[in-house]
C-alpha cells in the first residue's frame, strides 16, 4: 500500500504544483491587478474554510470516504479545463470559488486515510507525504518550461490531466470504517475544547497562511529579483524537492527532539526565511538556499498533521483533519492572499514577504504555550 499511496500523492500534488505557483503570473498576463489576484485566491480560501469541515463530517458520518474523494477530484478536474476558456475577473472569481469547494476536500481526506493506515503499518506519514512534495516540485518545473514555450494557459490542462489519472487509483485505497457512532456536534465541541488542538489551529493559521501565500506570490518576487518564468519552475523544483528528504526523516527528528520542538524549530526557520526574502536578495541566493523550504515547510506539513491527528478522537479523525485544514490552513490562506494582494498594490512584493514574516512570528507564540504549559508535563524529549 506504500507504493500506491506514494503514486497517489505524486499525482495529486503534481496537479496542484502545475497551476498554483504560476497562477499569479497567468492572471497578470491576462490583465488582472494585485488586488484582483488576492481576491480570487482569498475567495477560494474562504470557500475551503467553509467546505472542508462539511466534507470531513460527510466522510465520518456516511463512511463513504472513497466515493466522496472520487466525486470531488472528478469535478475539480472538469472545472480546471472550463476555467482555461475565461479571462473576465468576475467569472474567474466565481469559477475558482467552485473549484476550491471540490478541490479542498482532497488533501485532508487522503491525509486522514494515510494517517489511519500508517498507525497500523511499518512506515510513517512522512515516508508517504514526501511524494506529494516530489510531485509538486516536478510539476512546477515542467509547467514553467512548458508555460514559457506554449503559454501559461497550459497549467490548467496539466492540472486536469493529473487529477483524471488520480481517479483510477482511488478504488484500491483502504476502506477503514469506525465502529463508533459519531456524535458530530459533541465531537467537534470536544475537539475545539482540547487546548493543544485549538492552539495548533491558531498557530497554523498564522504560519501556514504565508506558506500558501508564498505559492501564489513567489513568481512575482522571482521576476522582481530578475528571474524568468522557467526560473520559477527551477526554484520550485528545488524548494519542493527539498521537502521530500526532510519529510522522510521527520519521524526520526520528532523521535529525537519531540514533535512540538520540531514545530517550533521549523516555524523559526520560516520566520527568518520570509524576513530575508523581504530584504530583496538576488534570485541566485534564493536558489542556493533552497533547503530552507524543506527545513520549514517540509517539517511543518508532516508534524502539524501528526499533532492534529494525535489530539483527536479516533472516531473524529477525518473531521479533525478537515477542521485543521480549513480553520488553520484555509483561514490563514485567506488573510495572506487577500492582504498580500492589497500590500502588493500599495507597496511592492518585498512588503508582502515582510508581512509573511510578521504573521509567522505571531504563529510561533501558540506553539510556545503548547510546549511550556501542556507538553512540559509529558516529559517530552529535548
Amino acid at each position: 500500500m506504500y507504493f500506491h499511496f506514494s503514486i497517489f500523492y505524486v499525482l495529486l500534488y503534481f496537479a496542484l504544483g502545475a497551476i498554483y505557483p504560476l497562477l499569479s503570473q497567468y492572471l497578470i498576463e491576462i490583465g488582472l491587478n494585485g488586488t484582483e489576484i488576492g481576491l480570487i485566491t482569498a475567495t477560494g480560501a474562504v470557500v475551503v474554510l467553509l467546505a472542508q469541515p462539511i466534507w470531513g463530517i460527510l466522510c465520518d458520518k456516511t463512511q463513504k470516504t472513497k466515493k466522496i474523494l472520487t466525486y470531488t477530484i472528478a469535478i475539480a478536474a472538469a472545472l480546471g479545463i472550463v476555467l482555461s476558456f475565461f479571462q473576465q475577473f468576475y467569472v474567474l472569481l466565481f469559477g475558482f470559488a467552485v473549484l476550491y469547494f471540490f478541490q479542498g476536500a482532497n488533501g485532508p481526506i487522503i491525509d486522514g486515510i494515510v494517517l489511519n493506515h500508517t498507525a497500523k503499518s511499518n512506515f510513517s506519514f512522512g515516508d508517504v507525504r514526501q511524494w506529494g512534495s516530489i510531485g509538486f516540485a516536478l510539476a512546477v518545473f515542467v509547467a514553467g518550461v512548458l508555460g514559457e514555450k506554449l503559454g501559461l494557459k497550459i497549467i490548467f490542462y496539466i492540472y486536469s490531466l493529473f487529477y483524471i489519472v488520480a481517479l483510477f487509483l482511488i478504488k484500491p485505497l483502504p476502506s477503514e470504517k469506525s465502529n463508533t457512532k459519531v456524535q458530530l456536534t459533541n465531537g467537534v465541541k470536544k475537539l475545539l475544547k482540547t487546548p493543544q488542538y485549538t492552539l495548533l489551529l491558531i498557530s497554523v493559521l498564522f504560519v501556514f497562511g504565508p506558506m500558501n501565500g508564498h505559492n501564489v506570490y513567489f513568481a512575482l518576487l522571482f521576476k522582481y529579483l530578475g528571474g524568468g518564468i522557467s526560473g520559477v519552475g527551477l526554484a520550485f523544483l528545488l524548494f519542493a524537492g527539498s521537502e521530500a528528504p526532510i519529510m522522510k526523516i521527520a519521524n526520526k527528528i520528532t523521535n529525537k527532539i519531540g514533535i512540538v520542538n520540531t514545530l517550533l524549530g521549523a516555524t523559526i526557520i520560516s520566520v527568518l526565511r520570509w524576513f530575508w526574502y523581504s530584504t530583496g536578495p538576488s534570485y541566485q541566493q534564493i536558489l542556493w538556499l533552497f533547503m530552507l523550504q524543506g527545513l520549514s515547510v517540509g517539517l511543518l506539513i508532516v508534524t502539524g498533521a501528526q499533532y492534529a491527528s494525535k489530539n483527536a478522537p479516533d472516531e473524529l479523525r477525518m473531521t479533525a483533519m478537515t477542521l485543521y485544514s480549513s480553520l488553520g490552513l484555509g483561514l490563514g490562506s485567506i488573510i495572506s492572499k487577500l492582504l498580500g494582494g492589497i500590500i502588493l498594490d500599495q507597496y511592492n512584493i518585498l512588503a508582502v514577504y515582510r508581512f509573511f514574516g510578521y504573521s509567522s512570528l505571531i504563529g510561533f507564540i501558540p506553539l510556545l504555550i503548547i510546549k511550556y504549559r501542556y507538553e512540559s508535563r509529558k516529559s517530552e524529549t529535548i
